[in-house]
């Protein structure tokens, strides 16, 4: 697969991205933009509309969703749960290493405060017996996204098997 490094072959996939192709998601994570001083506002504004646009399509299915369904919290909680699977690709977009590090953080700050606000929401507008109650405040505290932390990538096959070298033993032994 090849790398996306100009303007042009950064709008291009940014626009489907932003009409929902999720297929683009692996170029973009191997993408990288040098900005310099003549695009970086014009690709500061592709990527914040791209990003806007992505995350406006996923709300109204969302909220299309939440409408459609039926008062049982089984109902909500297959809801939640598809939301938070569709939020995958905003997720990955937000941690894209091809975006400026000040650019990332913006977008992640922005998506963590969306699904924040949307749970708050969701969390204020609850108003059931208090079993039910309890249950569906139960499903929306589990509506969040991920922390994503260096120390939290994936680890390779060497740093497992070392770690599970360095797992003192107990001093039992398993007997079949």
């Amino acid at each position: 697969m090849m790398q996306i490094s100009t303007y042009s072959e950064w709008v291009i996939i940014l626009d489907r991205f932003g009409n929902g192709d999720d297929i683009v998601i692996d170029k973009l994570k191997m993408g990288a933009f040098k900005i310099d001083a003549g695009t970086a506002q014009r690709f500061y504004e592709k990527v914040e509309q791209a990003y806007k646009k992505r995350k406006q399509n996923w709300l109204d299915k969302f909220q299309r969703s939440l409408q459609t369904q039926n008062t049982r919290i089984e109902d909500l909680e297959i809801t939640l749960r598809n939301g938070k699977q569709h939020l995958s690709p905003l997720v990955n977009f937000v941690n894209l290493n091809g975006l400026p590090e000040d650019l990332k953080k913006i977008l992640q700050k922005d998506l963590y405060d969306f699904v924040a606000e949307i749970k708050k929401s969701m969390l204020d507008k609850i108003s059931t017996t208090n079993i039910i109650k309890e249950r569906m405040i139960v499903l929306l505290n589990s509506f969040s996204l991920p922390v994503i932390l260096p120390e939290e990538l994936p680890k390779t096959l060497s740093d497992r098997k070392n770690e599970i070298a360095n797992i003192p033993s107990t001093g039992r032994k398993i007997i079949f």
